[in-house]
C-alpha cells in the first residue's frame, strides 16, 4: 500500500512562486494568505467592471459567495453560452463563448444561404473554428469538476494593513 506524501509547498495565487506550508505571507509579493479567507468574488466582479484589476487574484479555492454545485450545474447546462463565466466574473471568456454560440446558431439557421457561398467552404471554415472554440467549454467542464477553475477574488489591502497595525 502506497501512502500519499503531503506536499510541503504550494503556489502563491498572486505571483506563483512556491511557498512553504505554514508561512503566513509570500516572501516575493508579500501577500498575506489569511486575506484569501475574507476575499469575495462579489467585490472582484465590481472591480472588474470598473477595470480596477490591482487587487484581484485568480484562485482555484472558491470563496464563500461562490457555490461549487451552482458553478458545476451552470457549466453543464449553460456552459456553451458562457453562463458559468458570467457567474464568477470572467466576462471576456463568457463573451467569447456567447458570441461563438450565436455564430453557430446563425450558421445553422442560415445554412442553406451560406452553403451557396463558395460551395460550402465558407460555412465549413466557420463551423470548424467555432467547433474548436467550443472545446473551451469542454475544458472548463473538466477543470470545474476537478475544482481547478480559477475564480477572481478581490483582496482589500487597506483593511488588512489596518488590522496588522492595531
Amino acid at each position: 500500500m502506497k501512502f500519499k506524501r503531503e506536499k510541503s509547498t504550494f503556489d502563491c495565487p498572486r505571483c506563483g512562486i512556491k511557498c512553504l506550508k505554514g508561512v503566513e505571507t509570500c516572501p516575493e509579493c508579500k501577500l498575506v494568505f489569511s486575506r484569501l479567507e475574507i476575499a469575495t468574488n462579489k467585490d472582484a466582479k465590481k472591480k472588474l467592471l470598473r477595470h480596477d484589476k490591482d487587487f484581484i487574484i485568480y484562485t482555484n479555492k472558491l470563496p464563500k459567495d461562490v457555490s461549487f454545485i451552482k458553478l458545476l450545474l451552470l457549466t453543464i447546462f449553460t456552459g456553451l453560452f458562457g453562463g458559468h463565466c458570467f457567474y464568477v466574473g470572467r466576462y471576456w471568456r463568457g463573451s467569447l463563448l456567447l458570441l461563438n454560440s450565436i455564430i453557430l446558431i446563425c450558421c445553422t439557421l442560415f445554412n442553406e444561404f451560406l452553403f451557396k457561398i463558395d460551395e460550402g467552404r465558407f460555412i465549413a471554415m466557420i463551423a470548424t473554428i467555432c467547433g474548436l472554440i467550443m472545446l473551451v467549454w469542454a475544458y472548463d467542464l473538466v477543470i470545474v469538476a476537478l475544482k481547478k477553475f480559477k475564480v477572481p477574488v478581490a483582496i482589500d489591502l487597506e483593511t488588512g494593513e489596518r488590522s496588522e497595525v492595531e
